[in-house]
């Protein structure tokens, strides 16, 4: 069993390298150009590290005012430390992007393995399926494409796996202390791409029906903590 999960690693290691190197390999020049979207990203990211405020001058705002829209926040905070780091660059915007898409590979294994040992009475560690999960994100062209720019959907993603792998390690280790960091995980997912607004609301709510009877076995104490993270967010 023990060499068994050790190739596993082994595996899912080789995954990442490669899922890192198809996101960030001339990642500065390919694409060739920033479009519209990375450059106001990239100006609202400088005017929060050079003034606390974005460039309509609303302090730390919780959307950021764009010349054509409202944008969710947190992608562009994510770019705050790239921006500082190699300037309103390609780089500079798109670093986010490809690192949470490597995370989210890592997040997709996590999650599948987790899901498959939902309700089995032999836990293991050892799961192709989440494997070939992991693997067939790390080569997916549509996946690749948004980890290549200054996209949100991919940080979006990393945080909707990791709330569900964490939700469901909660019901497999019947344990509620997972609980609440898996809310505080998919509650943020709004603040990251739009369309999680919609979503993601429908999902918590498909998880409390589906789940009701082993969610209302954790104690009270953990099932407030879920709430009350829920409902400050």
């Amino acid at each position: 069993m023990a060499k068994i999960f050790s190739k596993t690693k082994v595996i899912l290691l080789v995954i990442l390298v490669v899922a890192s190197f198809l996101r960030l390999y001339k990642l500065a020049v390919n694409p060739v150009s920033m479009f519209g979207d990375e450059l106001d990203l990239g100006y609202q990211a400088y005017s929060i590290l050079q003034t606390g405020k974005d460039y309509y001058g609303n302090p730390m705002p919780i959307h950021f005012h764009s010349l054509a829209e409202w944008r969710t926040p947190l992608y562009l905070y994510a770019a705050v430390p790239t921006v500082a780091i190699w300037g309103i660059t390609p780089l500079g915007v798109r670093v986010p992007a490809a690192l949470f898409g490597v995370l989210g590979i890592l997040a997709m294994y996590l999650f599948v393995k987790e899901l498959l040992n939902h309700g089995n009475s032999s836990v293991t560690n050892f799961h192709p399926k989440a494997l070939v999960a992991a693997l067939l994100l790390a080569i997916s062209p549509w996946h690749m494409q948004y980890s290549r720019a200054g996209f949100e959907v991919t940080m979006m993603l990393f945080f909707l796996l990791m709330g569900l792998w964490l939700f469901f390690r909660s019901l497999n280790k019947k344990e509620g202390s997972f609980l609440w960091i898996s809310v505080v995980f998919l509650v943020l997912t709004p603040l990251i791409y739009s369309t999680a607004k919609l979503f993601t609301l429908i999902l918590l709510i498909f998880l409390l029906i589906s789940y009701r009877r082993e969610i209302f076995t954790f104690s009270k104490k953990h099932l407030a903590y879920s709430v009350i993270a829920g409902l400050i967010i």
